[in-house]
């Protein structure tokens, strides 16, 4: 009995499928609010990464919509709110997709409202009145079908990849059956599309990992339903070392710690002291982006 291995957690094991990740990739990133989590740790990380330039974005058909080279520009409309020129953000998205060699995609959520007047799926219903819109929940073979049309042609455009995750923030409003329904389809969905396009595409569980490995309310912030920084940063590391060698690691770390000193907050910013400290860590940020183009 004293010999026995005693684990309490369960440990989630993840596999990169072929796709490595590098400061010289060119990568956007879209999909939930979880996307912003882990998009601010890449930008910090110093990689080259555009974050959900259209807002939010939560299930995926909207989240394809914006992938779309011919938008239907009455879509545009029904943005997040907070993006204030749609229009000049969607342009810019489809540079940076027409250059990207990563696409890394969360999934929140497999319901999707759709504006009756016109029969069409928004991305935001922007606070407008629920009697506006039909609320159903997507198949994972509609979900599937066309995000594998979306992944070849990005395949045979540059070569681009793709990393899918779900969301593990629950939709509590849906209820919990309802939530797990939909996530369960998110998943169904994922497999289908990793099966149909292999050497384009991985799955990262952080669902699994939030959900099994961090089943602890803990790891949660005060709404019970967002991952607490302690878990996300767990998050982050796992995602790391499966899709990064560690020279890479290696990269991020000095990013990080450069990125905390331009963070500081000192209590007199105009003393000589720490403008030349500011100028000086520019310089090694300079630096360190001048070596990995190298």
């Amino acid at each position: 009995m004293l010999n026995q291995d005693f684990t309490f957690r369960t440990k989630v094991k993840t596999t990169k499928d072929g796709i490595a990740i590098c400061h010289r990739n060119r990568v956007v990133m879209l999909g939930s609010c979880f996307t912003d989590n882990i998009g601010e740790k890449m930008t910090d990380g110093g990689f080259d990464c555009t974050v959900n330039p259209m807002g939010t974005l939560y299930n995926p058909a909207s989240i394809l919509q914006v992938l779309n080279p011919n938008i239907d520009r009455d879509a545009l409309e029904w943005m997040h709110s907070r993006v204030v020129n749609p229009a000049d953000a969607y342009n810019e998205l489809q540079s940076r997709v027409s250059e990207a060699g990563l696409i890394i995609v969360t999934f929140g959520t497999a319901y999707v409202y759709t504006l009756k007047s016109t029969g069409k799926i928004v991305a935001n219903c922007r606070k407008n009145p629920e009697n506006m819109f039909e609320r159903h929940r997507l198949s994972a073979d509609e979900i599937a079908d066309k995000w594998i049309e979306c992944i070849q042609r990005q395949k045979e455009k540059n070569g681009t990849q793709f990393i899918f995750t779900v969301s593990p923030i629950r939709h509590l409003k849906d209820g919990l059956h309802e939530n797990q329904l939909s996530k369960a389809t998110l998943l169904l969905a994922i497999e289908k599309i990793c099966k149909a396009c292999p050497e384009s595409c991985s799955y990262f569980p952080s669902y699994e990992i939030m959900i099994d490995e961090l089943r602890d309310y803990r790891f949660y912030n005060d709404d019970m339903m967002h991952p607490s920084d302690t878990a996300i940063e767990y998050i982050w590391s796992m995602f790391c070392q499966t899709y990064m060698d560690s020279g890479t690691i290696g990269f991020i770390e000095k990013f990080e710690r450069l990125n905390r000193t331009l963070r500081h907050r000192p209590s007199n910013p105009d003393a000589p002291e720490y403008k030349r400290l500011i100028t000086e860590t520019n310089k090694q940020i300079q630096i360190l982006k001048d070596a990995i183009q190298d």
